[in-house]
C-alpha cells in the first residue's frame, strides 16, 4: 500500500535490502497519498490503546491517583491514556474535578518536554508489566503476565473447576439448586467438569470442599460467585504473595480486595500448592487450545 501510494523511490530506501527487488517490481495501483495517510492514521489510533503502559491497569486505580492531581494535570494525563480508560475516568471522577478540567485545546498546548515529565511521574505510581501471549507463559510464575481479560477468564474457569471438585459425592439436590441459578452455558460447563474431575485425588477434592465453605455460595450474581471461588482456589496455589502485587492493578479494586482476603488466608499455608499449580497450568493450556483465551 505504501509503495503504490507514495512511489517506489520514496519507500524502497526504508525497507530491508533483501526485499528491494520485490519492492521495485511492485506494480499495484493503490490509494492516493492522502487516502493512504488516513488509513495509516486510523490503524495507529486503533493500536494506540495497546501501546500505553497503563492499558492493562484497571481504570478505577487510575481514578484514585488522579483525585490527588490538579485539574490541569489531569487534563494533560488524559491526553495519552487509552480511550476506553478516558471514558471510564470521565464517568467516575468526582463532579467537582470534572467541572474544572481544562479545555482540550489547552491540554494539547503543553510543551512535549513537560508532557513527558508529567507522564513519566504518573506512570511510576503503577507497577506496570508488559503482557505476553499464552504461548509465552512457560510456567506458573509467568501467569501474572496474562492480560486482564485472560486473567478473569482463567479465574472463572478455576471457579467452575473448584465447584465441580467440591460437589463430587455430594447430594444431587444441592447441585441442582446451584445449576438452576446458573446460565445454560455455565450449568453445562459445571456438569461436564464434574464428570471430568471424578478421578481427581481425594485430598484435592476435600480441599475444594473447604474452599466452598469460605465463599458466600448463596450470592445472587453467579458470575461473581464463579470469579470469587476462582480467586480463592488460585490463592491456594501461592506459596508466597509476590504474584498478587503484580496482578492486583489489572483487576477491579473491589475484586482485588476480595483476592487479597483469600491471599492472606491461604498463601503459604496450603500443603497442596504444588498440585494446585499443576492443575492451574493444565486448565490454562486447555483454555488456550479451545480458543477460550484469545491472544
Amino acid at each position: 500500500m505504501l509503495i503504490s501510494s507514495f512511489g517506489k523511490e520514496d519507500i524502497v530506501p526504508f525497507g530491508p535490502r533483501s526485499e528491494e527487488k520485490i519492492y521495485r517490481e511492485n506494480s499495484h495501483t493503490g490509494l492516493s497519498k492522502n487516502d493512504c495517510l488516513t488509513v495509516l492514521k486510523e490503524n495507529l489510533e486503533a493500536y494506540a490503546d495497546e501501546l500505553s503502559p497503563l492499558s492493562e491497569i484497571h481504570p478505577a486505580w487510575i481514578v484514585k491517583e488522579l483525585e490527588n492531581e490538579s485539574p490541569k494535570i489531569i487534563g494533560i494525563i488524559l491526553r495519552w491514556l487509552p480511550s476506553r480508560h478516558v471514558r471510564y475516568i470521565l464517568e467516575n471522577l468526582p463532579k467537582r474535578i470534572k467541572l474544572n478540567l481544562p479545555k482540550l485545546v489547552d491540554s494539547f498546548a503543553v510543551p512535549t518536554e513537560m508532557l513527558n515529565v508529567i507522564r513519566t511521574r504518573f506512570e511510576r505510581k503503577f507497577s506496570t508489566q508488559e503482557s505476553m501471549g499464552i504461548a509465552d507463559v512457560g510456567d506458573f510464575e509467568d501467569i501474572f503476565m496474562l492480560d486482564p481479560n485472560n486473567l478473569e477468564k482463567l479465574f472463572k474457569d478455576l471457579g467452575i473447576h473448584e465447584l465441580a471438585m467440591a460437589f463430587q459425592n455430594v447430594d444431587a439436590g444441592g447441585v441442582r439448586v446451584l445449576l438452576n441459578r446458573m446460565s445454560v452455558t455455565s450449568a453445562r460447563a459445571l456438569q461436564q467438569r464434574m464428570k471430568d474431575v471424578a478421578d481427581t485425588d481425594a485430598a484435592i477434592l476435600k480441599d475444594a470442599r473447604f474452599t466452598i465453605l469460605e465463599v458466600a455460595i448463596d450470592q445472587e450474581d453467579v458470575e461473581k460467585l464463579l470469579l470469587e471461588v476462582g480467586l480463592a482456589a488460585f490463592s491456594k496455589t501461592m506459596n508466597k504473595e509476590d504474584m498478587f502485587s503484580r496482578i492486583q492493578m489489572k483487576l477491579d479494586p473491589t475484586v482485588s480486595y476480595i483476592f487479597k482476603r483469600y491471599i492472606d488466608q491461604y498463601a503459604g499455608v496450603n500443603k497442596l500448592w504444588k498440585e494446585r499449580q499443576e492443575l492451574v497450568m493444565k486448565r490454562l493450556r486447555l483454555l488456550a487450545r479451545a480458543g477460550e483465551i484469545v491472544v
